[in-house]
């Protein structure tokens, strides 16, 4: 039995772009709450009385997710951005949330950790297809 023909192409035969992508995508949408200035306003006083952070932190934080999220969905400055993806997410796996990854019921910790290991990931390895970053290898 022969396969589609959809499955050869090149974006299916570089996994790290459909994973880049994807975590793009889904880091977008847990930093678009940026711009929900009453959902921000909540957070920033979580950080400040719980976890004994500046309020400025809530904002930055979830600004970066955001424009990572952007970076890695366009594959532009992928390394960069997940160098920052890593950074941010260390913070809260083991500042924010204990670092208590092994728990059950502590999925938080679980998907902060997930995202530093796909940052990991995307930081080691080159350009990947559908990319600007492989676009501009190329060009220059």
């Amino acid at each position: 039995m022969k396969l589609p023909n959809i499955l050869y192409r090149e974006f299916f035969q570089d996994p790290l772009a459909i994973i880049r992508i994807c975590t793009g995508i889904g880091l977008i949408i847990h930093g678009i709450y940026i711009f929900n200035s009453d959902y921000m306003a909540g957070h920033a006083a979580i950080f400040e009385g719980q976890y004994n952070l500046p309020t400025a932190m809530a904002y930055i934080s979830r600004a970066a997710e955001f424009l990572i999220g952007i970076l890695l969905v366009l594959g532009l400055f992928t390394r960069f951005a997940a160098l920052i993806l890593i950074i941010n997410m260390l913070v809260a796996t083991f500042y924010v949330l204990k670092g208590d990854i092994m728990a059950v019921d502590n999925y938080q910790a679980q998907l902060s950790w997930l995202y530093v290991i796909i940052g990991f990931t995307l930081f080691v390895s080159k350009p990947t297809a559908y990319s600007l970053d492989k676009r501009m290898r190329e060009n220059f």
